[in-house]
Parts: C-alpha cells; sequence; structure tokens
C-alpha cells in the first residue's frame, strides 16, 4: 500500500467513544436464560447470567443496627420482685418502663462524656490545680462546699513548711526565759449564746438595760443599743455557693479517682445519718456530683470497685429510709428541712443506675422491702 495511502487511525474515530463509560458494562457473552432460572449452571455463560442476576437484587445501600437502641418490652429482662410472685411490687417503687429509660439515657451520656471531642475550649493553665488531690477527703469537701481556692487548693509543699514554722516555733521557746504558753484555739460564742458547765452551747435571755439602771421620773431611759455592728458582722460573714459538676471538671476525673470519690460520698452519707442533721448533710449538688461520677466508671469493673458501688446504693437506700421516717414523723415539719437537701428523687436515681447499669438486682429487692416497712399511701 502506498504510503499517501495509509491513514493513521484517530483516536476519535471510534465508535465506542461516543457512549457512556458504566463500570459493570457486559464484555463477556451471557447465556439467555428465563429470569426464575435455578438449575446448575453448565458452563461459564449460564454463570455469568446467574451471577448477573443476584447482583441486582442486591440492595443499593446496607443498614446496620443501632447498638444503642433499648431492647423490646418483650425481652427486656424483668426486674424479680420480693416476697410471693402474685405479690404486686410496691407504688413508690419505681416502674420498669422508668427504670428503662433512665439507664439508655445514662448509656448515651457515658458515650458522649467518652467523646474526644465533648469539650473543646481553651486549654487551662497545667500548674493550677482544678480540684484537690483524690486523697485529701477534707479538702474535697471544702471544695464542694464551695469554700474559696485558699482553703482547698493546699499542695504538699505548703504543708511542708507549715509543720516546718510549727518545729521551729517550738525549738526557738525551749531556749526562752519564760514559761511556755499554750495556744488556746480561737472560739466563736454569740452573744445570745454562753458555755454551760458541759461545753455545750446553751441560750440565754437577753436582758434591757432600761431594767437593770433605775432612773428617777423625768430622767430618759437610755437609749436601745446600736445593732449596727451586728448587722455588719453578719454581712461580713460569706454566702457559700456549693460548686455544681462541669464538663471540665468531670473530663478531669478518670475511673479510679471517680471510684475514690464516690467512696467519700458515701462516707459523708452515712456519718450525716449516725451524727445528726448538721453533719456532712447530703445536698443537691451532691447528686449531680455522684450521677456525673457514675458517668466515668466503666460497664465492667472489679469485684472490690463492685462492693464500692454497692455501698454506695445501699447508703442512698438509707437515706431514703431517713427522709420518710421524718416525713411521717409528727414532731418534725418540712420548715425544719434544709432547702438544698438531696431529694428523695436523686436518691432513686443513684439506686436504679447502680441497679440496672451493673446489674445488681438483689440491692431492688432491698429498696423493695425497705419500704414495706411504711404505708403506701405516705410514701
Amino acid at each position: 500500500m502506498p504510503p499517501s495511502s495509509k491513514r493513521k487511525r484517530d483516536f476519535h474515530d471510534d465508535d465506542s467513544d461516543g457512549e457512556e463509560v458504566a463500570f459493570g458494562k457486559q464484555i463477556l457473552p451471557v447465556a439467555d436464560l428465563p429470569g426464575d432460572f435455578d438449575g446448575e449452571p453448565m458452563d461459564g455463560l449460564q454463570y455469568l447470567f446467574t451471577v448477573r442476576r443476584d447482583a441486582r437484587r442486591l440492595p443499593d445501600f446496607t443498614r446496620v443496627s443501632n447498638p444503642y437502641t433499648s431492647p423490646p418490652e418483650s425481652t427486656r429482662p424483668q426486674i424479680p420482685h420480693s416476697g410471693s410472685s402474685s405479690q404486686s411490687p410496691h407504688p413508690a417503687l419505681p416502674t420498669d418502663d422508668w427504670c428503662a429509660l433512665l439507664e439508655t439515657r445514662f448509656g448515651h451520656l457515658k458515650a458522649n462524656l467518652n467523646q474526644t471531642t465533648a469539650y473543646v475550649g481553651l486549654a487551662h493553665d497545667t500548674s493550677r490545680r482544678l480540684m484537690p488531690d483524690k486523697r485529701e477527703r477534707d479538702l474535697w469537701w471544702a471544695f464542694l462546699e464551695g469554700r474559696p481556692e485558699s482553703e482547698w487548693n493546699i499542695t504538699k509543699t505548703s504543708k511542708k513548711k507549715q509543720k516546718k514554722q510549727g518545729a521551729r516555733q517550738i525549738g526557738m521557746r525551749g531556749w526562752a526565759d519564760e514559761p511556755e504558753q499554750e495556744e488556746i484555739s480561737e472560739v466563736i460564742i454569740y452573744e445570745s449564746s454562753l458555755l454551760n458547765d458541759e461545753g455545750e452551747v446553751e441560750e440565754v435571755l437577753r436582758v434591757d438595760p432600761t431594767e437593770l439602771l433605775p432612773t428617777p421620773s423625768g430622767t430618759p431611759a437610755p437609749s436601745d443599743r446600736d445593732t449596727s455592728m451586728d448587722d455588719a458582722v453578719v454581712s461580713d460573714i460569706p454566702i457559700l455557693t456549693p460548686r455544681e459538676p462541669t464538663t471540665k471538671l468531670i473530663k478531669e476525673i478518670d475511673e479510679p479517682t471517680a471510684l475514690h470519690l464516690l467512696m467519700y460520698f458515701t462516707h459523708w452519707i452515712n456519718n450525716h445519718l449516725e451524727k445528726g442533721q448538721d453533719v456532712f448533710h447530703p445536698r443537691s449538688s451532691h447528686a449531680h456530683w455522684i450521677f456525673a461520677l457514675l458517668s466515668r466508671i466503666d460497664d465492667h469493673i472489679s469485684a472490690d470497685d463492685m462492693n464500692l458501688l454497692r455501698n454506695l446504693a445501699r447508703a442512698c437506700m438509707a437515706l431514703l429510709s431517713h427522709r420518710i421516717e421524718r416525713k411521717l414523723a409528727p414532731s418534725t415539719s418540712a420548715s425544719s428541712d434544709i432547702p438544698d437537701s438531696m431529694t428523695m428523687e436523686a436518691c432513686w436515681m443513684i439506686i436504679s443506675i447502680v441497679v440496672h447499669v451493673w446489674k445488681q438486682k438483689d440491692l431492688w429487692m432491698d429498696a423493695e422491702s425497705m419500704l414495706r416497712r411504711f404505708p403506701a399511701t405516705t410514701v
């Protein structure tokens, strides 16, 4: 063929270039079989037909099941109740639906707090402490009560300095000529109170100065004492606001610290019930802290850690029983209770979380047995 007759093949001359490029386009021959063919493929043509037919039946997208959805009512385990099987649960006991909803939402809270983007903000100064050390129980109580930072942010170095200063003072007194005098701790006694022989504070009656001074007729009696100084002293007393748990603080607390703090709350509640109303009074903010600290505990913990949670639930159960007894006692009134006390609803939430999240069903039976001691209409 002469060179002039040769024609270079152009890329655009291909007829197939005008067609739309699509993946999975048929290239190999496929057998023409009916759609309901269910026999064994005899050759490659029939096999390709079955492959293409099964591929058309597949969905365009798939969906996985949500692991956080609550199980259906039929498969949800029921909580055993104390007593006979025919006996209905106590009316004051939370219902199974309420407990299941609480467990579901508490699980969502734990999942959200474990995310790395749960709190986005400015990084705090690492040299400054946000909270006391987990081994400082007294400092933690001051922190929760809303005390200033100078009262709860006490480092080990400052403690050592105080001990060294005390040792130096004792050493210098050994060489002093004057006899050593014991330091008397300052005791604040209000004007309307006196100490009796047993060291207790008792109220005394205020005496009117007009009754002590014999005034003749026509002489003006002395004026009443100016109470402006008393008002100034009362106004100088700072009003403390209990600290509430924040996302920034909770993110800084790990599981061992959370378990240690929950043990403190158990100790405070038990001491409050044993020693009186004015000792370690449980507040509503304490219930918020307990709820937040429980969210830092893993679902699977050791037996010792589980014992700490069970003790916490039993302490809340005892506090709940104490509140019901005070409610039924005729000598007590609602005005005697502190307004921000831990409520009975908060106690039930803490007990329910320990029972359902960590599967301690026997505590639920103990709670029902506790309620059986009181009339159902008054609880």
